[in-house]
């Protein structure tokens, strides 16, 4: 590049809410890929998923902006959003829209990319994270190791220390063992979590 030339700068964008980002173009055509049969240039921003949304009055943005979101390539913003954790599944949205767009099944896509791409920031996301991760371990669910590493991720130790009795409880009760069980080939139960959650790493 000759002396005084200027640098070639990233794309960016002014998010639904005037917030300014840079762009990532691949990103809609990743989403794509990982539900499948879709095209989002089909939705036309009517917002009858966000009217259908029963979470939406606790959401950043919502349906209708995170799709518009991954139409700009905002990545990082759409994957660092509450508003994927808070979805809820009920696929009111998905049987609402007029143009038989799979939003619920986006908003799965859009957790499993955040997880993979370690971008999981709300409380919600970080459960999740701590259940796979004891998951992939032992291939058992292990409630007090879960969540030894969910308040140690959170930083709440204060919460930790209160729900100590509770399991020492259990544990005298025979609810919980000492030490967690384990499925043969724990890799194994991990592999199919990895292909699941699309990356190695939660």
């Amino acid at each position: 590049m000759e002396p005084g030339a200027r640098q070639p700068q990233a794309a960016t964008s002014a998010g639904p809410n005037g917030e300014v980002t840079e762009l990532d173009p691949g990103f809609r055509d990743e989403v794509v890929g990982l539900v499948g049969s879709l095209d989002l240039s089909y939705c036309f921003q009517c917002g009858v998923c966000s009217g259908s949304c029963p979470t939406i009055s606790h959401m950043e943005y919502g349906p209708r902006k995170i799709i518009h979101m991954i139409h700009l390539g905002m990545a990082e913003r759409v994957l660092q959003s509450p508003d994927i954790w808070l979805c809820v599944s009920c696929y009111m949205c998905a049987a609402r829209c007029p143009q038989a767009i799979e939003i619920t099944d986006i908003m799965g896509a859009l957790r499993n990319m955040a997880v993979a791409k370690g971008l999981t920031r709300d409380k919600e996301a970080v459960f999740s994270n701590a259940f796979l991760q004891v998951l992939r371990e032992h291939g058992y669910m292990y409630e007090p190791e879960l969540l030894i590493r969910y308040y140690l991720s959170v930083l709440d130790v204060e919460s930790m220390v209160k729900i100590a009795p509770l399991g020492i409880e259990m544990f005298l009760k025979n609810k919980i063992g000492l030490l967690p069980e384990r499925v043969k080939n724990p890799r194994q139960l991990g592999s199919i979590i990895d292909q699941a959650s699309g990356g190695k790493e939660a």
